[in-house]
């Protein structure tokens, strides 16, 4: 198991204050592993005592209905966390998680864990403050899917994408993390082909460009008006 480098820690919003002393703290109870694309992390149901760490990647939380169907309830990227209910809480894991690019990530057991937390209060005011933000994220992407059409949802997605994993390019903002249309349809509530459909109207609308594997916003202020 590789250990992780200081100057990676420092750059994780939960350790921005820590000193030199507490990042060696945190480094030595943090092992890292490594996930291929697609590969499932842990699954809704598993049981769980670990906290991970996005060091590099992207991944999905999902959840899967009794009749198969996929949700999407959220994508983490590097720096982001996940893991943190099964610390708090030590019944089994309330979602699946899957990686959508290769991933690194640091890993703390629940104990090393706690004990950190218990020494340095600030981490869990930090981990409160980032739920809060995911709770009203989710809020949002639920009003948005339950009362908007699906040109709306799917522009609502696409800046949302842009705004996390965007890259300035010369004819506006790549998008640099690559997800399917099934991936896109299980993030906003409808099917692979509607996504395709959609797709397809905003490029000839020239809203977007996908004549690479990424797809390119070019108007962002044209998405923003077709939100309600």
């Amino acid at each position: 198991m590789r250990t992780v480098r200081l100057d990676t820690l420092r750059n994780v919003p939960l350790f921005r204050d820590f000193d030199e002393a507490e990042l060696l703290q945190v480094a030595g109870l943090v092992g890292t592993r490594r996930y291929a694309k697609h590969q499932t992390i842990f699954r809704e149901g598993d049981p769980g005592q670990t906290f991970y760490l996005i060091l590099g990647g992207s991944v999905a939380v999902v959840r899967i209905a009794p009749d198969g169907r996929e949700t999407i309830l959220s994508i983490l990227k590097e720096r982001d966390f996940f893991g943190e209910m099964s610390v708090f809480d030590t019944s089994v894991r309330a979602a699946s998680v899957r990686t959508l690019t290769e991933v690194d990530v640091g890993v703390i057991e629940r104990d090393d864990f706690l004990g950190l937390i218990d020494r340095n209060p600030r981490i869990g005011r930090l981990i409160v403050i980032a739920l809060s933000e995911r709770l009203l994220a989710a809020n949002k992407l639920i009003a948005a899917t339950t009362s908007q059409d699906i040109r709306a949802r799917l522009a609502s997605l696409l800046l949302n994408l842009m705004q996390n994993f965007g890259e300035p390019v010369q004819n506006g903002v790549r998008i640099s993390l690559r997800l399917t249309n099934q991936e896109m349809a299980n993030m906003i509530g409808t099917t692979r082909e509607t996504v395709n459909r959609t797709l397809n109207r905003f490029w000839d609308e020239r809203l977007i460009d996908m004549r690479t594997a990424h797809v390119v916003v070019i108007e962002a202020d044209k998405l923003r008006s077709i939100i309600p």
